[in-house]
């Protein structure tokens, strides 16, 4: 029997942050906390290297979990709570971003400018590993073409075979970002509907708020 009859993907492997995309998971990760290491003080909570330090701490942790424990269902929602931790890391930086402008905090224009750009990339970053480990139940469950699917992608209606990879999901969250609503990818679920939402929020916030701002401040 063939993958297309059994509805068996014929590529990818499975497990949260690591085996499909492993480096490439890992390296967004490394990517967010470098990023949130060069926030100005007034873009971060307490110590600028604690929610980086965290952020790549959990990261190993869970990888670790997950090589022991791969099948348990704890071990996934361990992963869907640190993912999500990555969300509200992201959603901090936008909101304390507004308040060092409403505050009129001692920070430059060209300061405020770059921080509102590293915002926009942490976005996009922390909702693409989250949208990636969330549509259908994870890489596995899309994989082995056992996956509920939470996105619509234009490549699935002709190609039962093809699966949607990291790569698709930091283009769907750079998408919604740029449009402030979905282009090419729809989102099916409830719960990726919130996360979209949110996550346009957050970016609608930094470029017409701060980041409008942040130029005036450069004239």
């Amino acid at each position: 029997m063939t993958p297309a009859t059994t509805g068996q993907a014929t590529h990818g492997t499975s497990a949260p942050l690591g085996d499909e995309h492993s480096w490439g998971a890992a390296a967004v990760v490394v990517a967010i906390a470098a990023i949130q290491l060069a926030l100005p003080p007034s873009v971060t909570l307490g110590p600028k290297w604690l929610i980086p330090a965290v952020e790549v701490v959990g990261a190993v942790a869970i990888r670790l979990i997950w090589i022991r424990r791969p099948t348990q269902a704890s071990s996934r929602t361990v992963v869907v709570g640190y993912l999500l931790m990555l969300v509200g890391a992201s959603t901090l930086n936008g909101l304390l971003l507004l308040r060092s402008l409403l505050d009129d905090i001692d920070e430059s224009g060209k300061s405020l400018l770059l921080a509102g750009f590293a915002v926009l990339i942490i976005n996009v970053l922390s909702f693409a590993l989250v949208y990636w480990q969330l549509d259908g139940g994870g890489p596995g469950a899309r994989a082995a073409g056992t996956a509920h699917p939470d996105f619509q992608f234009p490549q699935q209606p002709d190609d039962r075979n093809w699966y949607p990879t990291l790569p698709d999901y930091l283009f769907t969250a750079y998408t919604n970002i740029i449009a402030f609503s979905p282009t090419d990818t729809m989102p099916l679920t409830h719960r990726v509907k919130l996360l979209f939402t949110i996550q346009s929020s957050i970016s609608l916030l930094t470029v017409l708020v701060t980041l409008s701002r942040a130029i005036t401040l450069i004239n």
